[in-house]
């Protein structure tokens, strides 16, 4: 393992005449770099992983808490227990999450499987329905940031219906989902007696973004359907009559799945919310307009973490910043998109903050989480990985 370390006082434009009072560098693997940044005018105190997503030996993982669809752990613990193939050198919290059960609020790709998708975000906090910013990674190690929304169906004998929602019911009631055997042992509890029509299927076989079911019993009205043969189907509203057909048609059902922007098959996807930075200028003020922010959330001064990729794509920053306490204000939207083009990112998003916000780096915390009870457990994270073996050139 590469490892030095510089401390240097530098003078570097930023906010209203702020600058970066000092910084300290280190190499924790080839391709990854760790920086501590500090403004005293902040105060700000900021981590910083820079990571060369040309380098072959890299790969970024999203994790879900106790690798289930519901869950709180905490990010050391995830980092601890990653059992695949390679090193964790690095990571930092991920999405937004339903703080009773851990549930992510946005899109959820873990390896290429999609365990959560969503048109809308699941956010209970948002000013309007919309589409939340997400950072998405494919398996050549390229990154984008989208408002990005499910683009799903199911197909039957030529006919195609669209579906609302994987894995979650939309708060709209005329909707047509379906629910997988990631989602549980059976399909959601109807906590708010919306008594869906739901239909068990059969998994036959899964191929990419593409899986093929037949149907595995009745149809039934209201209630919950196990899930372990496969999957459900469950509609409500206008569409329950729609699912009734499609059980009456019976045959093979092929349930294909996608986003909105399309940017072939994916192998992590995390959610966040809102974007921060497009194209080298700050968005983060439009915020509350664009992607349903709130004043309190956009404006105050919170513990944040957000990731960017740098204009030519090939560097990848994941930055958390302090907050909280007399010596760590932590920032504001505007300050944190400012901060972020500052280090090197032409693209940048905001993912979950406040007692949320954590790094880790070789197993060890680094940043200095708000909660008085230390480090929060949380619904996901996303984790930098050194593959052993493997040549560390550019793709």
């Amino acid at each position: 393992m590469l490892r030095f370390a510089v401390v240097a006082l530098v003078a570097l434009p930023f906010a209203a005449g702020a600058q970066w009072d000092s910084t300290s560098v280190d190499t924790i693997a080839a391709g990854v770099v760790h920086r501590r940044v500090v403004a005293n005018i902040g105060p700000w105190r900021l981590n910083v992983l820079e990571v060369d997503l040309g380098n072959k030996a890299i790969s970024l993982h999203g994790m879900k808490a106790m690798d289930s669809f519901v869950g709180r752990e905490t990010v050391s613990a995830m980092s601890g227990r990653y059992n695949g193939p390679g090193k964790v050198v690095g990571a930092v919290n991920g999405d937004f999450f339903n703080v009773k059960t851990g549930e992510s609020e946005n899109n959820v790709v873990i390896e290429g499987e999609l365990s959560k998708g969503v048109i809308f975000s699941d956010s209970p906090y948002d000013t309007f329905n919309a589409r939340h910013s997400q950072l998405e990674i494919d398996w050549t190690n390229r990154a984008y940031i989208e408002q990005l929304a499910l683009d799903a169906s199911l197909r039957q004998a030529g006919r195609v219906h669209h579906l609302n929602g994987i894995n979650v019911w939309p708060s709209d009631s005329n909707a047509l989902v379906v629910y997988t055997k990631v989602y549980g042992d059976s399909s959601y509890a109807d906590t708010a007696n919306r008594h869906p029509t739901v239909l068990p299927l059969r998994l036959i076989r899964k191929k990419g973004d593409t899986a093929w079911f037949r149907v595995a019993s009745v149809i039934r009205e209201g209630g919950r359907a196990a899930l372990g043969d496969g999957g459900a189907i469950a509609a409500g509203g206008a569409r329950r009559e729609e699912l009734r057909a499609i059980a009456r048609l019976g045959g093979t059902i092929r349930i294909v799945t996608g986003f909105n922007p399309d940017h072939g098959r994916l192998r992590t996807v995390v959610g966040g919310w809102p974007r921060i930075v497009r194209d080298g200028r700050s968005v983060a003020e439009y915020a509350n307009f664009v992607e349903g922010t709130f004043p309190r959330f956009s404006s105050g001064r919170h513990p944040r973490t957000a990731a960017g990729i740098s204009k030519d794509g090939l560097t990848l920053y994941l930055v958390t910043v302090d907050g909280r306490r007399e010596s760590d204000s932590g920032m504001s939207l505007v300050e944190m998109a400012k901060a972020m083009i500052q280090l090197g990112a032409y693209q940048a998003m905001n993912f979950d903050g406040g007692g949320s916000t954590t790094m880790v780096v070789n197993g060890t915390l680094i940043n200095r989480p708000s909660d008085q009870t230390g480090e929060r457990p949380v619904g996901s994270a996303l984790l930098v990985v050194i593959q052993d073996g493997v040549g560390q050139g550019r793709k």
